[in-house]
């Protein structure tokens, strides 16, 4: 049964719905522990968009509020009640009813449900909508056509209450179906913690962030004229050395006269145009396309920062891809995001963004044409950052942790080295890696001493302990730093040999994930990141005997291009990247476990103290806390941020500290 509340006179209750009061609706809502939640709003922007509709109910009844006659704060109560709240993609919900200061506490989130059960799986593989979901644990088909009328039209008709009804009717039951699996796959836990945070990003996006207007159309007049030298200069450098991609204007002007210097051809722009150049110098260009999965040309820095020996050019090239992307992403883009009512930036992040349960941040703003910001790959550099500000009266509090990835390691692989570093000594583990990995060049020499006698050595072993982190080898560390592959391997295995524990690590994980299927991505609350062609691979190993490797052998002679060969070639490329994706992965998801519990931490404390609305999370950086706070309050903010990030690095390791430190500044100090 249907119950609306509306002050329409035109509306008269039929078979579909039975008009009530508001008092009647709690009355029937009271007493509901699981209640299904959904709005319809105006459009995407709380700030400056409006409720119209709120739906509230279950399989047996749902109650739909007509917001634009009915005051949403005769629920306030309601909604900030200790009841379980079911959501689909409940972070847009949630900031809808902050503008409203209704702050709902406990929240079910189907849509991350779905995302912590499909983790690991591309993009676009399974469908996260509540349509499909319906679909899959009901057996019903939620008809989502009626969405657009709801915006424009001046009255609710009965397909726009049914529609809104029937997002709340199902949600009950889609959770108890996603449970049942959230069990199979051990991942209740997991849902709990995501669950926990959901309201926290909700408000972390609904608070945004200043942005210093003056100061940031200053840099961007610097960034253009950093862009148009690097133009100037890798303009100079084709007419010096490749003079055919050039050409002279020859008729002259009435006015100026000849001017006979050779003109550049290339339109730096254009990939097109630019790869015939590179290609001719020597630049090899080919890529993977993620999307399409095929191969393509690429100009990309992230093609040619490898090669960037290769040619004169390829530094040049570089400043102007760096350039170019200040003066594009990061230029006037940044400008058009603020928002007309708030008068500050409110970006988009995705709870489970990558496959390690990492936040990330951007996408793209359909309603308004615009590219979100990514904060979580944002320009590190002083100027940029010191753009971003608080506001009159606030401060701005900085807290992020120190050598959270190096000690997370020391904690997953309990490697005694690494963890002796840590809790005794000097804490410097690009100089302890330098003495494990070069021990014939540094010697006896003590750790904390290699900083200031073998520098170079030091900045060497960045690139090895980098490498090896993300499951590289000796192959990785030959070509990141281009040596011979004799030499890598030597490094590579005094490395293993210094750190026994993260060998032994490694060596476990290489074995857990080719023999289950997934990544555990925390022992603790349970994430997994799932190989999502594992069954395939598992039946091309199956394979794997003396008569196939015999025909493989010869096909591999005759014709390597022959589907057995490109199968092994297949099993084993993707092999090697699961290997180290296991290696990996579980690092960078216990980093951002501990970010996201000390962000429960944080917001608990607003909660309990009533600093909701006056103490703003503003950014999230990885493993960083930004956050807009009075003045009067700066000081005791600063001690209990850093000690909730602490708290919360205590729950995830055990055998090493994680220490953070807050910084008291006006604008994003790090």
């Amino acid at each position: 049964m249907i119950y609306l509340v509306t002050k329409n006179v035109q509306l008269f209750e039929n078979d579909l719905y039975k008009i009530v009061s508001p008092e009647e609706s709690l009355k029937l809502l009271e007493p509901l522990k699981e209640v299904g939640l959904d709005t319809e709003t105006e459009g995407m922007d709380p700030h400056t968009k409006k409720l119209l509709l709120v739906q509230l109910g279950n399989y047996d009844f749902q109650v739909v509020i007509d917001c634009r006659t009915i005051d949403i704060q005769l629920y306030k109560d309601f909604l900030e009640s200790n009841r379980l709240f079911l959501f689909w993609n409940a972070k847009f919900d949630l900031k809808f009813f902050l503008k409203e200061h209704i702050v709902i506490k406990n929240v079910y989130d189907g849509y991350l449900a779905e995302k912590i059960l499909w983790l690991g799986y591309p993009e676009g593989s399974h469908s996260m909508s509540l349509k499909a979901a319906g679909l899959q644990y009901c057996n019903v088909e939620l008809d989502k056509s009626v969405r657009g009328k709801i915006i424009w039209s001046k009255v609710l008709t009965e397909d726009i209450i049914e529609y809104g009804a029937n997002d709340v009717k199902y949600l009950g039951l889609i959770k108890e179906k996603q449970e049942v699996e959230l069990k199979k796959k051990d991942l209740l836990t997991a849902i709990q913690y995501e669950n926990k945070f959901c309201p926290v990003l909700a408000y972390t996006e609904f608070c945004g962030v200043k942005l210093d207007e003056t100061k940031w159309k200053a840099k961007m007049k610097k960034d253009k004229e950093k862009f148009d030298d690097a133009v100037l200069k890798l303009n100079t450098w084709v007419a010096e050395n490749y003079p055919k991609y050039t050409y002279i204007e020859k008729q002259g002007d009435l006015f100026y006269g000849f001017d006979l210097t050779p003109k550049c051809l290339i339109n730096w722009s254009s990939p097109k145009q630019v790869i015939p150049l590179l290609e001719e110098i020597g630049f090899k260009l080919d890529t993977f396309d993620k999307k399409t999965k095929e191969k393509k040309k690429s100009v990309g820095a992230d093609v040619i920062e490898p090669q960037k020996d290769l040619s004169p050019i390829a530094p040049i090239y570089l400043e102007y891809k760096e350039a170019e992307k200040l003066i594009g992403t990061y230029g006037q883009n940044v400008l058009d995001q603020i928002n007309p009512v708030t008068h500050r930036i409110h970006t988009n992040f995705n709870q489970l963004g990558t496959s390690t349960g990492r936040l990330s941040s951007g996408g793209k703003d359909k309603e308004h044409d615009l590219e979100y910001i990514n904060f979580q790959n944002f320009p590190r550099d002083t100027e940029t950052r010191a753009c971003f500000i608080a506001e009159p009266g606030y401060k701005w509090i900085s807290c992020d942790y120190a050598a959270q990835e190096s000690r997370i390691i020391g904690e997953l692989s309990n490697d005694k080295s690494i963890l002796d570093l840590f809790n005794h000594g000097c804490g410097d583990m690009h100089s302890l890696v330098a003495k494990m990995a070069y021990p014939e060049i540094v010697g006896d020499c003590p750790v904390e001493q290699i900083k200031d006698k073998f520098k170079s050595v030091r900045q060497a072993a960045k690139s090895v302990e980098f490498a090896i982190n993300y499951g590289g080898d000796a192959n990785t560390i030959a070509k990141n730093n281009n040596i011979p592959m004799e030499e890598a391997q030597k490094i590579y295995d005094s490395y293993m040999e210094g750190f026994e524990g993260v060998k032994t690590y490694q060596d476990f994980q290489r074995k857990y994930v080719m023999n289950n299927g997934y990544i555990l991505l925390n022992k603790k609350t349970r994430h997994k990141s799932f190989v999502h062609d594992y069954q395939d691979l598992m039946a091309i190993k199956t394979k794997f005997n003396g008569e196939y490797w015999d025909t493989y052998r010869q096909y591999k002679k005759d014709n390597p291009d022959s589907v057995i060969v490109s199968e092994v070639r297949h099993f084993f490329k993707r092999k090697s990247s699961i290997e180290k994706q296991a290696i990996n992965f579980p690092c960078q998801a216990t980093g951002a476990l501990c970010f996201k519990l000390a962000s429960i931490f944080i917001y608990s404390y607003l909660l309990e103290n009533n600093l909701l609305f006056k103490v703003k999370l503003c950014i999230p950086a990885h493993d960083e806390w930004n956050i807009e706070v009075p003045e009067e309050i700066c000081d005791k903010m600063a001690e209990v941020i850093s000690d909730c990030m602490k708290k919360a690095g205590a729950w995830f390791c055990k055998n090493v500290e994680l220490p953070a430190e807050a910084e008291i500044n006006t604008y994003w100090v790090h």
